[in-house]
């Protein structure tokens, strides 16, 4: 095989050979061509003709239309999945440890009548899981794709026309974003981890100084993951906003699938210190998937008189007649009634101490006490059905925890409180933000802290915690008990 290898590498070097050696006539000839040599002897003059050709205005104007930066980060998660009858062994495949790096390079093009954005990422990511099937497995990934990327025209003077993938953000919320019809996350969880951009096709037309109005169409998924079990439906957007001295306020109706939906928000500045903000959005019904009990069957009747409860077969009987009688369903899809989702807040910056806001937020598509009691008990025995009770229990147990797990609900509850406390700039290096949210329901609650130190113009320190305590029948404990991540930044 070794002879073979080197007789192959021979080989190919008598044929560089040959080639180079085949080519040295033509450049010979070059050499003595008169319009090589006129070429050679005036090429002073034709770099000082491109010098001048690019100081052009116009050369010039449009070489300071590109403008780009770049940041790079490396971090480490490190977290611990809930053992809760949502994730039984670890069933969702959480890692317990990540390394992550990841690319950011933004790259933009800004002129009188076009604009364009491109956000490529390159990730690479290594992985562990001490938990679960996975156990001691590693695994290593590398991810090319692009983020988001735009292309906007003004069309005419007070019109714009764009399309392109975008995370399209709005609203004063920290909690949570109600009134925006297309994105659950707002990203103020961690503003580190990129929140998936969707592909949106926009008109905006600024008739005013304080108006704008924006129609939306979301054509496409994108990177986005959707929160529900429902297939990607395109969404249809009319956005009204209104902004003033001391206020602001915006109006959105949307359309997914024949159903409307109106979303709002708005603020006003009380004082220099004292803001007061709401958002919300109501709608008829709800898509989200309710637990629900179906009518005792003949065959379950009969199952249920031949095994009696008292015997070893029982307890196992009782769970598997119950996972068949309680499902998980679109009991409120076709409903009449309307269910809001209010949110009211407010923020105090003080002179010396920070910013401290206070959310209260009131969710009406939430489960009550009883369709809480009936979901967790569902999800209970299929979790003790994926454990326990072999092949097919276990196939229609993973079906019921991955509806249970994705119900399309954002919040599982009613009604929830969120404090937050910032303090930015604490001696020209620190920033720091800490929040508890707390379920008013079930008692359940989340503390996240979010620290950030620069450690010079361009390089920062950074970490976020997250831990959530409750019991295991609950909302905050039903994925992971804690994540800690801790990272650097480059910017340049």
């Amino acid at each position: 095989m070794k002879k073979k290898h080197r007789k192959n590498i021979f080989g190919a070097g008598i044929l560089l050979l040959i080639f180079f050696c085949s080519l040295w006539p033509l450049v010979a000839a070059a050499a003595i061509d008169p319009f090589a040599s006129f070429l050679q002897s005036n090429i002073k003059q034709y770099t000082a003709a491109d010098a001048e050709y690019a100081d052009r205005p116009y050369i010039k104007k449009l070489k300071g239309s590109f403008t780009g930066d770049l940041r790079i980060l490396t971090y480490g998660v490190a977290q611990n999945p809930a053992s809760s009858t949502q994730n039984p062994n670890n069933i969702v495949g959480l890692p317990s440890y990540v390394g992550n790096m990841e690319i950011r390079p933004d790259l933009r093009f800004n002129t009188n009548y076009l604009d364009a954005a491109f956000k490529p990422r390159l990730l690479l990511d290594y992985q562990y899981w001490k938990e679960g099937q996975r156990d001691g497995d590693t695994e290593w990934n590398d991810k090319w794709y692009v983020n988001e990327w735009l292309v906007r025209l003004k069309a005419l003077d007070k019109i714009f026309l764009s399309y392109g993938r975008e995370n399209l953000q709005w609203g004063p919320s920290f909690l949570y974003s109600p009134s925006n019809p297309f994105f659950f996350d707002n990203g103020r969880s961690n503003p580190y981890m990129e929140v998936p951009g969707m592909d949106f096709a926009r008109l905006v037309f600024v008739p005013h100084m304080l108006w704008t109005t924006s129609f939306i169409v979301n054509t496409g998924q994108g990177r986005n993951t959707l929160l529900g079990t429902d297939p990607f439906e395109k969404t249809y957007a009319v956005k009204i906003d209104y902004t003033g001295n001391q206020n602001y306020a915006s109006l959105i109706l949307s359309q997914r699938d024949n159903k409307d939906t109106v979303g709002y928000f708005g603020g006003w500045t009380v004082s220099d210190a004292m803001l007061l903000y709401s958002e919300g959005s109501m709608r008829k019904g709800s898509d989200a998937l309710y637990p629900d009990l179906r009518k005792t069957t003949l065959v379950t009747s009969f199952l249920q008189t031949l095994v009696p409860s008292y015997s070893s077969l029982g307890p196992v009987l009782d769970r598997y007649t119950t996972l068949r009688q309680a499902v998980m369903e679109k009991t409120r899809q076709d409903d009449s009634d309307i269910y809001p989702v209010v949110l009211v807040g407010s923020s105090y910056t003080f002179e010396t101490i920070g910013t401290i806001s206070l959310e209260y937020m009131y969710n009406a598509p939430g489960y009550n006490k009883d369709e809480a009691d009936l979901y967790y008990l569902l999800r209970g025995n299929a979790a003790y059905a994926y454990a326990d009770m072999g092949v097919f229990p276990e196939l229609l147990a993973q079906g019921t925890l991955y509806q249970t797990g994705y119900t399309g609900l954002r919040f599982l509850r009613k009604n929830y409180a969120m404090l937050q406390y910032y303090k930015g700039n604490i001696f020209n290096k620190l920033d720091t933000t800490f929040r508890w949210t707390q379920n008013i329901d079930d008692g359940s609650a989340q503390f996240l802290g979010l620290l950030s130190y620069s450690l010079g113009n361009r390089l920062e320190l950074f970490s976020s915690g997250v831990v959530n305590s409750g019991k295991q029948d609950s909302e905050f404990g039903t994925f992971i008990d804690y994540q800690f991540m801790f990272g650097f930044k480059y910017s340049m």
